[in-house]
């Protein structure tokens, strides 16, 4: 799709779908992919876009998830692409409760592969993805000063969302899901107050296109009722399958320091 300052390419991921913003002189990665997405990702810009891999200058991580952060250590290490992310991406999977986090979080990637029928590859990632740059909330991205990082807690404690004033454009992902006309809050929201207040900022900032991470239709129009209708879910219960792996999230240090202060 075609903005005014760039294009922005998308494809599907191994569970997720990927963004490439293209300029005339440099490539955005928005979010860092899974671990096989690398592949992916170098087909892509090599034979799609007739471009080479050292145009990507940046890998804009959203938080440390498989589906988001997964090709970025790899990325990083063959094509020496620098990364920017959360400035406290790294407590999430600190400590013992971090580990086992971790290989759940890989585990349920691998069973979204499993129900959208993907082939299964290797997810895994190195827990600690030590950002070249990291962002607070209203940062710029390095190289991209157009875009900015939006602090969006909820999913995890770190999340953030990334804003194109000028074109009016907000990348979310993983604070909405689609699943086709249904929007759904992520799974798990580990902190519902804070959720609804990264939702309302979405209202505040009225994009006119939201990309979801997540969804059939990787470019959205925006409306208030899709942000409505996920707000009224945040609380609802999820199946006893999905309240198994919260109870999991809540052995992690960060989760406790971070309920404590709510």
């Amino acid at each position: 799709m075609q903005f005014k300052n760039f294009k922005i390419h998308v494809y599907r991921g191994y569970v997720q779908n990927n963004y490439l913003v293209e300029y005339n002189d440099k490539i955005l990665l928005v979010d860092g992919a899974c671990r096989p997405d690398m592949e992916r990702i170098a087909v892509f810009v090599k034979e799609k876009l007739g471009r080479s891999m050292t145009d990507i200058k940046l890998t804009a991580v959203t938080h440390c998830h498989p589906d988001h952060a997964g090709a970025a250590h790899v990325l990083r290490e063959k094509y020496g692409i620098p990364v920017a992310a959360p400035y406290d991406i790294d407590v999430w999977y600190s400590g013992i409760g971090g580990f086992f986090q971790h290989l759940s979080d890989t585990f349920q990637a691998n069973f979204m592969a499993l129900k959208m029928k993907t082939k299964l590859r290797r997810l895994y990632y190195r827990r600690k993805l030590n950002p070249d740059y990291k962002l607070f909330d209203n940062s710029e991205l390095p190289l991209f000063s157009d875009w900015k990082a939006i602090h969006a807690p909820g999913h995890t404690s770190h999340n953030i969302m990334l804003f194109n004033k000028e074109n009016k454009l907000l990348y979310i992902a993983d604070s909405i899901i689609d699943t086709g006309g249904k929007f759904l809050p992520p799974v798990p929201v580990l902190f519902p107050s804070e959720m609804k207040k990264s939702l309302l900022k979405i209202k505040e900032l009225k994009p006119d296109i939201i990309l979801l991470a997540h969804s059939p239709s990787p470019f959205l129009p925006y409306n208030e009722e899709m942000i409505d209708k996920t707000l009224r879910k945040v609380d609802a219960k999820d199946p006893i399958f999905i309240r198994l792996f919260y109870l999991i999230s809540k052995f992690t240090g960060e989760y406790r320091r971070r309920r404590e202060k709510l």
